[in-house]
């Protein structure tokens, strides 16, 4: 089993932008809201080391993200887990996950 993502999660894309996070379900762990995929999709990148130019973009925001529990839900949706992946709008698009923000919940 995975480890539930959380507000406190690291998620960033590959160039060490990271995702802002937010979230506000009623689960949670040591006082952190867990997360969903769709409370990750759309958030805001800060901090990618990519330089704009004619050729790269940094990443900004995420467009998509993957990557619930198969069996623990919250509000009738599958909570992230620290395998979740997806993607940005930068010119290296992928974001993953570096940290779940907990080690107490598995789902």
């Amino acid at each position: 089993m995975a480890f539930v993502l959380t507000t406190g999660a690291d998620i960033e894309c590959s160039a060490s932008g990271k995702v802002q996070l937010s979230g506000s379900h009623k689960l949670k762990v040591s006082g952190q809201s867990v997360i969903t995929p769709d409370d990750v999709n759309h958030k805001t990148i800060s901090g990618c080391t990519i330089a704009n130019s004619n050729s790269t973009k940094q990443c900004t925001t995420v467009t998509s993200a993957s990557g619930g529990s198969p069996k623990l839900k919250v509000d009738g949706t599958a909570v992230a887990i620290d395998s979740l992946t997806g993607s940005s709008d930068g010119t290296t698009p992928a974001i993953s996950v570096k940290s779940a923000g907990q080690s107490k919940l598995k789902g």
